[in-house]
């Protein structure tokens, strides 16, 4: 017997009566939405909310086929003939009614749609980290004798040609353009420093649980 508890409130006669279908989600919205928000953390709940609606869409979606298939099986068996007579006069038993009865969907909570739904092959949990880990590797500055350097992977590279050809070359300094797009002389040096503490702020946050991931 199904539990159909979640499809009916009570009128005002206290007699069960189906709910209206509320709001509907398709996975298609859920990875959607997930996909504008994940960088934002402040609108995860968003995320969640399409997950709920996408849960309860399958629930409803269900029951719309599960009511077809009481029907279906009432009519049948209303109109099921009389039961055919064998060779020995016995009854032969005949199926009434062969439709098989949908599947529910298995209510799960939002944990495990988040890990079970997946974007670019990866779970939804593992999508939002990713997505946020690129946005803080994009956002890394780091600071050498008070200057704030800029030290993304983009960043990382300038700064790794800069030592390359000073080495070649033998400068000592240069000028660089700074976070807050100031241009100013730096040393080689500091350059070097400042590529260093980018490398350990990265690897910071490719560790998932890290004090800056």
């Amino acid at each position: 017997m199904q539990d159909l508890t979640i499809f009916y409130k009570l009128d005002e006669h206290n007699q069960p009566v189906i709910r209206y279908r509320p709001e509907s989600k398709q996975l298609t919205d859920v990875i959607l939405v997930t996909r504008l928000h994940a960088a934002n953390p402040e609108m995860h709940h968003v995320i969640d909310k399409f997950i709920e609606l996408y849960a309860i869409t399958l629930q409803w979606d269900w029951f719309t086929q599960y009511q077809s298939w009481i029907a279906h099986k009432a009519d049948a068996e209303m109109d099921a003939p009389e039961l055919a007579l064998g060779s020995q006069d016995q009854a032969i038993e005949q199926p009434l009614f062969a439709e098989t009865e949908p599947a529910r969907p298995e209510l799960k909570t939002i944990e495990q749609y988040r890990a079970e739904i997946l974007i670019d092959g990866v779970s939804i949990d593992e999508y939002l980290f990713r997505t946020q880990r690129a946005a803080a590797v994009k956002s890394i500055t780091v600071e050498v004798d008070g200057l704030i350097f800029d030290g993304h992977e983009e960043a990382q590279r300038r700064m790794l040609s800069a030592m390359h050809i000073s080495e070649e070359v033998g400068l000592t300094s240069t000028i660089w353009r700074l976070a807050d797009n100031t241009e100013v002389v730096v040393t080689v040096d500091q350059i070097r420093q400042a590529h260093a503490l980018s490398i350990i702020e990265q690897g910071k946050l490719w560790i998932r649980g890290a004090p800056n991931a």
